[in-house]
């Protein structure tokens, strides 16, 4: 039997570090006597997205289950020009994606007596088909594909898609930072906030660093515009390689 015991504690646990309404979903996982398995808790933050993947594990000497780690992971907002990719324009698939219950498409379950030459009643079909294609066309390319694999993460989250496509390897996103933290027994945990924090750290330092290149990259590109000869020093310069040409002409 389930130890309920063991379960509101790792439910409290979790609620203290700021991991809020996860409770019934550890006892939803914990009942299918999985080894091991994740959680995921969606935040927004002072205006900030942020995705956690909870890793726990059921202890082989206690048979409890423990928070190993967590993930943490900032969205960071892109440019405003790469949004279009591949010719695929993130905001139009994402509002696209919101639109689908996801939920009843990956359930392969259902069966219907209907007539499959109806238009309307395999347009919902349509409209997943076109999304797919388009993450499909989004994967061509390497930063299509993170965007791509990030927007699978976001809608797909808890749902049978892996029966479908498999488990989905997170890609390094350069519109992500993140961060592993671990739960290591004795030691004090990081909580959300803290998370938050130190993400946001990561953040503020990328973006320096990123400036600091540009404007090295600047110098550099002005430097080489100051090397270059003028058009007026290059024309005179060959006018006298012309002109030791000619006189050499006239003293033979």
């Amino acid at each position: 039997m389930m130890d309920i015991q063991n379960i509101a504690a790792l439910s409290g646990k979790l609620e203290a570090l700021g991991f809020e309404h996860l409770g019934y979903l550890l006892l939803k996982k914990i009942s299918f006597r999985l080894q091991n398995f994740w959680l995921v808790s969606k935040a927004n933050h002072l205006n900030s997205d942020l995705n956690f993947h909870l890793f726990l594990q059921r202890n082989s000497v206690t048979n409890n289950y423990e928070l190993l780690y967590y993930d943490a992971i900032l969205k960071v907002c892109s440019e405003a020009n790469e949004q279009l990719i591949n010719g695929i324009d993130i905001g139009e698939i994402k509002t696209a994606m919101a639109k689908i219950d996801w939920k009843n498409a990956f359930d392969l379950t259902i069966a219907k007596n209907s007539s499959v030459n109806e238009k309307s009643e395999w347009r919902k079909e349509e409209d997943v088909e076109l999304v797919i294609e388009k993450l499909e066309r989004l994967e061509k390319s390497e930063n299509g594909k993170s965007i791509a694999t990030s927007l699978k993460l976001e809608f797909w989250a808890g749902l049978p898609y892996q029966d479908l496509f498999g488990n989905i390897a997170p890609v390094k996103n350069k519109y992500e930072i993140s961060q592993r933290f671990y739960c290591a027994t004795g030691q004090p945990d990081i909580s959300v906030d803290e998370a938050y924090r130190f993400l946001q750290n990561r953040l503020l330092e990328k973006q320096i660093l990123l400036r600091k290149k540009q404007l090295e990259n600047s110098e550099v590109a002005d430097d080489a515009v100051d090397s270059q000869p003028s058009s007026g020093s290059s024309l005179l310069k060959k006018k006298r390689i012309s002109g030791k040409r000619n006189t050499k002409k006239q003293h033979q």
